[in-house]
């Protein structure tokens, strides 16, 4: 049977570097169309003839692999001698990953059509 690690190794270094989806591009669509695309926003609030709509999303938890790298000495002896041994490791931790990351959007909407955007939160990207 053949060490798997190596083949697992590429597979997590490309894990890591996965990116979220771009953001969407809402400049000039309507309420309608935005609430189509996103679901019911989480808030509205009016200002100065504008209006803003709030989205949240909740997206995937951080990386949950870990890589560590131990180094031990030790001594041994005993009936026919004795030595000092050294050692080295390389290991990969597997948790439950981190706290999910979130993300706020709010679009500024005049006239009935997006305007503007602004995003909030490490799931932003």
């Amino acid at each position: 049977m053949r060490p798997i690690l190596p083949l697992l190794l590429p597979l997590v270094a490309l894990a890591a570097c996965a990116q979220p989806a771009p953001p969407l591009d809402a400049t000039g669509l309507t309420e309608a169309e935005l609430v189509q695309r996103l679901g019911v926003p989480t808030g509205s609030y009016e200002a100065e003839g504008r209006r803003f709509l709030t989205f949240e999303q909740q997206g995937g938890s951080g990386p949950s692999v870990t890589p560590s790298i131990g180094f031990g000495v030790g001594r041994f002896g005993g009936g026919w001698g004795s030595g000092t041994a050294f050692g080295t490791g390389i290991g990969l931790g597997f948790g439950g990953g981190g706290a999910p990351r979130s993300c706020t959007s709010t679009f500024e909407l005049q006239q009935g059509r997006v305007i503007g955007v602004t995003r909030q939160g490490a799931g932003c990207g």
